[in-house]
């Protein structure tokens, strides 16, 4: 019984499985596309190469910046062991964030049960199952999002840092030093909304509030406030 009951504790609810095998399988895909086209030395549009690198980068958010930046040192245009190498980099980046974001809905969902009054010796079925729900379906698990919050945002700098570039230039939008950049907007965008995905997921993966389909609504206004104030924050 104790066994089974520890790895239901370590296994992923459906959900969180799902979006695992659907962001591996899209990275790999991803990083295929860009070894195929360089392997072939096909003559691609040069905006759909960056956007497949972007979307790399983007993909295996916040340490792919870096990395990036580290792999443009040592650009190539011939298809060697080194370049695969590299690109498949990105897929452990990918993987990871999934062993990351695994680790988070684990922690996060982890709950530690208390038996009923009189069943202090009963069998471990006799464990409830949910968290005793307060006021309105909120759990005693609420207390988790005071650190499953922080953890977001923390995970969000360095997007942030990079929006803040991407909407205007180094300079940013005052005008001041280099000037205002443009054309690199969408890039903000894109990395704002990947903030506010982050924190969809850790407002959603505590088990604070049920039912499941409410608190999928909160996790879903948050992560749309959370996005909107960072596009607002890097833009000024």
């Amino acid at each position: 019984m104790g066994g089974v009951a520890r790895s239901k504790d370590r296994a992923l609810p459906r959900w969180a499985s799902t979006a695992v095998v659907v962001y591996l399988s899209v990275t790999f895909a991803v990083v295929a596309a860009v070894l195929v086209g360089s392997g072939l030395l096909l003559d691609l549009d040069a905006g759909f190469k960056e956007g497949l690198l972007l979307a790399l980068v983007v993909l295996t958010l916040p340490v792919s910046f870096a990395y990036f930046v580290i792999g443009t040192f040592d650009a190539s245009a011939v298809l060697g062991l080194t370049t695969v190498l590299y690109y498949f980099g990105y897929f452990v980046l990918a993987l990871v964030n999934a062993g990351l974001f695994r680790w988070i809905v684990l922690s996060a969902r982890k709950r530690k049960l208390v038996p009923a009054a009189g069943a202090a010796h009963t069998t471990p079925d006799a464990m409830p199952q949910y968290p005793s729900e307060k006021l309105r379906g909120i759990t005693p698990d609420v207390g988790k999002l005071w650190w499953a919050v922080p953890v977001a945002v923390l995970l969000s700098l360095p997007q942030w840092m990079v929006a803040g570039i991407a909407w205007c230039g180094i300079s940013g939008c005052s005008g001041g030093g280099f000037g205002v950049a443009t054309g690199s907007e969408w890039i903000a965008v894109i990395l704002s909304a990947a903030n506010g995905v982050i924190m969809a997921v850790a407002v959603f993966a505590v088990r604070w509030l049920y039912p499941t389909g409410k608190r999928a609504l909160v996790a879903l206004a948050a992560g749309t406030l959370f996005g909107l104030l960072g596009a607002a924050v890097t833009h000024g």
